[in-house]
This record gives C-alpha cells, structure tokens and sequence, in this order.
C-alpha cells in the first residue's frame, strides 16, 4: 500500500515539468460581406420610421432621457444640465429632428458621452421622439 502510494506521489510530482501549450492562433477574418448574428435585425429596427409613437414609447424615452441625458442637457434639452453648472463647458440644446437625435446617439456627435451600447434600438427611438416632443415637434 505504501509503495502503491509512493508511486502515486512520484507520478504526481513528474507533472510539474511539463512545457507550456503554444498560443492558439488568432482567429481568422470574416469572409468578405459577412453581418454579425443579429445585426441584420438591429439595422432594420434602428432604420425609420421606428416604431409607432405611443405613450408607453415616450414614457420610456422620458425615463431613459432622465437616465443618460439631463445630467448633460437638463430636463428641458436645452444644455443646461448639472453637469454644465459645475463647470463643464456649454452645450447646445437638443434638435428636434427626430433622424438627427438618432444619428448623435448612434455617433456620440461633438464628443457626447457615448450612450449607443447602452440604449437597444426601441429605447434609441424613444429618447429621440421624446425629445421632439421637448421641442414640440
């Protein structure tokens, strides 16, 4: 039994020295022409005219435009978040134009923080006819 043991514990010990496995090899490029999974279908729910405007659509713009705007452009749109009252330079209000409000979320426009990988295409639209609504559009 013991020597069963002994050798146990020198086989054990004997694998310490093997040598490291090479890297895998990075992966290859996509064929030329390739979409991702999904981003088909995200496309198509981010291209116009989005989804049809209801209250649920600009409750929930409302509550993500609280979330990831007024701290930058006030409750109103208009620039004037807490963010500009402590110091940071001044913002331009908002457009109305509800494919504008689209792109800059989609291209963080004039170094805005970036909020397109937080925002899924319906709640994009939703800020952005929330905001039309501020402008009264």
């Amino acid at each position: 039994m013991t020597r069963a043991l002994a050798t146990l514990l020198l086989l054990l010990a004997a694998c310490d020295g093997w040598p490291e496995s090479a890297p895998p090899p990075p992966p290859s490029a996509a064929p030329e022409g390739a979409i991702p999974r999904g981003e088909a279908a995200r496309r198509a729910a981010l291209a116009p005219p989005g989804p049809p405007v209801d209250a649920a659509l600009l409750a929930e713009g409302a509550e993500r435009y609280a979330i990831f705007c007024t701290p930058c452009h006030g409750a109103g749109g208009q620039g004037d978040g807490v963010v500009v009252a402590r110091g940071h330079p001044a913002i331009p209000p908002l457009p109305g134009d509800v494919d504008r409000t689209m792109a800059a979320i989609a291209g963080n426009l004039a170094g805005a923080h970036p909020v397109a990988d937080r925002l899924d295409p319906r709640q994009r639209w939703a800020v952005a006819r929330y905001i039309a609504t501020l402008r009264g559009e």
